[in-house]
């Protein structure tokens, strides 16, 4: 009967843990199942991305999904995002990493997608100075581009005049 009693309360400490404790922190969301997280309504929905409309209609633009025991935040909002990422990005620069995985899989943490701190500024000032050299933020390539659109839409137009006037002549 002890036995049963603890197993009753290690189950309830459980629940208690899974559906309020570990979210109580976090922006609302759906609630996760022990272990697996929120995968099974993603794996159900044919096309992934619409679970996140449907939590985003009854969530809020802002909602925690989990993916096994790891909380993710997501925003939903051009205009939230653009407050949170942009004008303070500073205050999100770190990011989950797991760092055997990085040795492992690519022999260690390089990057402007993987790295943060002074590392991933470094190279992402090196990235940007590099782009910009090559004509990145200059509007020479959309000048370019208009350039051969206009030039397209000449070449189609004398095709379809030339085209209709044959078949007046015939």
């Amino acid at each position: 009967m002890a036995l049963l009693h603890v197993f009753v309360a290690i189950l309830i400490w459980i629940l208690f843990y899974n559906f309020y404790w570990k979210r109580r922190k976090f922006p609302p969301g759906p609630t996760p199942l022990p272990i697996l997280g929120n995968i099974q309504p993603m794996k159900r929905i044919r096309n992934g991305h619409e679970v996140f409309i449907q939590w985003q209609k009854k969530y809020g633009p802002i909602f925690t999904f989990w993916i096994s025991e790891i909380p993710v935040i997501t925003i939903c909002d051009y205009q939230l995002m653009q407050e949170t990422f942009v004008k303070d990005a500073d205050s999100y620069t770190g990011k989950f990493t797991v760092p055997k995985m990085d040795n492992f899989f690519r022999g260690g943490t390089f990057g402007v997608v993987f790295t943060e701190g002074e590392l991933w500024r470094d190279q992402r000032r090196f990235a940007l100075s590099v782009l910009r050299n090559f004509g990145m933020g200059r509007n020479l390539m959309e000048q370019k581009i208009l350039d051969e659109i206009i030039a397209f839409t000449e070449t189609l137009s004398e095709d379809v005049n030339e085209s209709s006037y044959l078949k007046e002549k015939n």
